[in-house]
C-alpha cells in the first residue's frame, strides 16, 4: 500500500472516528439529563476506573494498553466537562462562598502596611487610602494577623516583580491565612535611588543598605561597583529611617525618592534600578467579595502527586476558553516533593465559564481554595 493510499484510509477512520465522538458526547448530555434527575455527582471515579480496565484488557499490543488508556481517560474527562456544562446550563450552580458586590469600601476603613512611611507598600497603599489611614507593622505576617483579628480592615503584601520574581514568602503566608482573600491588585512602578546621609559621591560609598529585593534589581549599578557591601534590611523606608537617625559615614541606602525626601537623605543617583520594574500587590481582606467588574482569579490548587495530574486540573480551565496568566509552585510544608501551585485565571466568578471549569475541580475532588476575584489597577510612573 502506498503513502497516499495509506492517508485516504486515515483520513475515512479519522471521519469515523469525529462521528463516534459527536455520538459519544451526545449520550453524555443524556447521563447528565439523568444525574440532574437523581442528583448523582458528575464525577464517578469507581466506574471510570472500571471502564479504563476494561479498555486496557481489550487492546492485545502491550505497548498500545496504556496509550489507549490514556486515550479513553481523555475523552472521559471531555464527557464530564461536557456534562457539567450541560448542568450549569439547566441552573445547576456551585458555591464557592463569595459575594459580588458593586464596589469596595475603602471610606473610613483602616489599611495595614509593612514597614514605615514611604515604603513601596505606603505608596502603593496610598493609591485607595488616605496618610492617617494607613497603619504600620514590622513584618508581613503581622498584616495578615492584623487582618484576620479585625484590628485592621485591609492589609498590603508585595507579591511579585517583573524582574525580580515571586516574594515567596508572602505566597506561602496566604497559603496559611484561609480566612485571608485578595480584593485587589495594584501594580505600582518601583524606581530605586541612591541615598546617603552626607555629602558623599557615588564611588565614596562604601556599604548599601536596602531589602533583598531592591538590592537585587540593582544588580547591574553593583557590577560598577563591586567594593560596594550589600547589606539587606526589612524594607528599603526601614533602611532610609535607619540611616537618618544614624548617619553612618560613607553608607547609602536604596529606596524610593520620596522616602528620600521624607527622611532628609541626599540623592547621589537616581534611577539605579537594572531596567524600569513593576511590584504586584495584593490588597487583601477578611470578606469573601468580589466586584461585578472583577477579571482576574487567584487560587492554589493542591495537585496529586501522579503523573499528568496538574496537566488534566488545568484543562478544566482550557475546555472553558479560560486563560491562565500564572502557575507558581511552592512545597508543602515538611512533605518532601509535595508541591502546591498558584494559578492567575482570567475571568469573573460569575461568568459560566468560570462556573463550569471550577465546578469540574469540585466534582474531580481537587483540592483547591480561591483566594480572590478582582480587578487589577495599574499605576503609572508620576
Amino acid at each position: 500500500m502506498g503513502l497516499e493510499e495509506i492517508r485516504k484510509e486515515l483520513d475515512t477512520i479519522d471521519r469515523e472516528i469525529v462521528q463516534l465522538f459527536q455520538k459519544r458526547m451526545d449520550l453524555s448530555i443524556e447521563v447528565a439529563k439523568d444525574k440532574a434527575k437523581t442528583g448523582k455527582a458528575v464525577f464517578d471515579g469507581k466506574r471510570e476506573e472500571e471502564k479504563l480496565n476494561s479498555i486496557s484488557d481489550m487492546v492485545g499490543d502491550p505497548l498500545l494498553k496504556t496509550p489507549a488508556r490514556e486515550l479513553f481517560r481523555g475523552l472521559m474527562t471531555l464527557s464530564r466537562r461536557r456534562q457539567l456544562q450541560y448542568l450549569s446550563e439547566i441552573g445547576r450552580k456551585s458555591d464557592f462562598s463569595f459575594r459580588e458586590v458593586g464596589e469596595l469600601s475603602f471610606s473610613g476603613k483602616k489599611l495595614v502596611a509593612q514597614g514605615v512611611k514611604w515604603s513601596y507598600s505606603y505608596l502603593a497603599g496610598r493609591v485607595f487610602f488616605q496618610e492617617d489611614s494607613i497603619e504600620f507593622v514590622e513584618h508581613f505576617q503581622d498584616v495578615l494577623e492584623a487582618v484576620q483579628s479585625g484590628r485592621a480592615d485591609y492589609g498590603i503584601l508585595p507579591m511579585d516583580n517583573s524582574t525580580y520574581g515571586m516574594v515567596q514568602d508572602n505566597y506561602d503566608l496566604l497559603s496559611r491565612f484561609e480566612e485571608i482573600s485578595v480584593l485587589k491588585e495594584i501594580n505600582y512602578p518601583v524606581s530605586h535611588c541612591l541615598c546617603s546621609a552626607g555629602d558623599y559621591r557615588t564611588e565614596e560609598i562604601r556599604k548599601v543598605y536596602s531589602h533583598p529585593q531592591a538590592l537585587a534589581q540593582c544588580r547591574e549599578f553593583f557590577k560598577e561597583y563591586p567594593f560596594m557591601e550589600k547589606i539587606a534590611d526589612l524594607n528599603t523606608a526601614i533602611a532610609a529611617k535607619k540611616l537618618a537617625e544614624t548617619k553612618e559615614e560613607y553608607a547609602a541606602v536604596l529606596c524610593s525618592r520620596p522616602a528620600a525626601e521624607y527622611y532628609g537623605l541626599r540623592i547621589l543617583q537616581d534611577g539605579v534600578s537594572s531596567k524600569e520594574n513593576t511590584t504586584r500587590f495584593f490588597l487583601i481582606g477578611k470578606e469573601k467579595i468580589y466586584t461585578k467588574d472583577a477579571d482576574k482569579l487567584t487560587m492554589i490548587l493542591w495537585a496529586a502527586n501522579q503523573a499528568g495530574s496538574l496537566y488534566h486540573v488545568l484543562g478544566d480551565f482550557t475546555w472553558n476558553g479560560l486563560s491562565l496568566s500564572m502557575i507558581q509552585s511552592r512545597p508543602v510544608g515538611d512533605k518532601a516533593f509535595s508541591y502546591l501551585f498558584f494559578v492567575d485565571v482570567s475571568g469573573n466568578l460569575s461568568e459560566p465559564e468560570m462556573e463550569n471549569a471550577l465546578s469540574a475541580l469540585k466534582e474531580e475532588g481537587v483540592q483547591f481554595r480561591i483566594l480572590g476575584n478582582y480587578l487589577p489597577c495599574k499605576v503609572k510612573n508620576s
